[in-house]
């Protein structure tokens, strides 16, 4: 039996917890069949979101004892790249892309200077745990990656495989046929629904 997630939704709790709750479920449901979990295949085509939300999935996906492979089929941004990083295998369509850059954090209303500087440093604390695991991913220099994350690094397939962050780049289909293969597919809510989450939470 084989797991596929095409996660095509921004990274969120919400997107998350539907990640971690499928994958366990399968890999539960397989024990208790007496069946083989043979690979977890996430296809990945998404905007980012949190980065907390993506460590933890980068966090779940290493601890699994399964075999894991990611793969960019379109755009990998942001936080998403950590859910790539998971992968043994990190497969790349020729004219995917990835955008890396460091956390970022929107504020309205008052703070003071403590507040504002516990944010600077949570930011800090959150862009230097992202290019670690870039770093951890590619091998490459932890300080030449950072700089180039601080300032937006955006590459192409072909430079994500030369610098180690994909190993394969792929020009058909990495699943040939889905027999054998439970899915879920991730997408972010419709408009009017998110908009009404928005309402709620304020």
């Amino acid at each position: 039996m084989k797991i596929l997630v095409n996660f095509f939704g921004d990274v969120s709790e919400t997107s998350v917890n539907q990640m971690i709750t499928f994958v366990t479920q399968n890999i539960f449901a397989a024990e208790n069949q007496k069946q083989q979990v043979e690979e977890l295949i996430i296809q990945i085509a998404s905007n980012g979101g949190s980065s907390d939300h993506g460590l933890l999935a980068y966090n779940f996906l290493r601890q699994m004892n399964v075999k894991k492979t990611t793969v960019n089929i379109g755009n990998v941004d942001s936080a998403a790249a950590l859910i790539f990083c998971a992968g043994d295998t990190r497969l790349a369509m020729q004219t995917s892309r990835f955008t890396l850059h460091g956390a970022m954090t929107t504020i309205q209303g008052q703070f003071s200077g403590s507040k504002l500087q516990e944010i600077a440093d949570l930011n800090k604390r959150i862009t230097d745990d992202y290019v670690k695991v870039i770093a951890d991913t590619t091998k490459k220099n932890r300080n030449s990656l950072k700089k180039k994350i601080d300032n937006g690094y955006v590459i192409d397939a072909q430079e994500s495989k030369s610098i180690g962050l994909v190993t394969e780049l792929l020009d058909k289909p990495y699943l040939e046929s889905t027999n054998g293969v439970n899915a879920l597919i991730i997408n972010n809510p419709p408009k009017q629904q998110q908009e009404k989450q928005q309402s709620t939470q304020t």
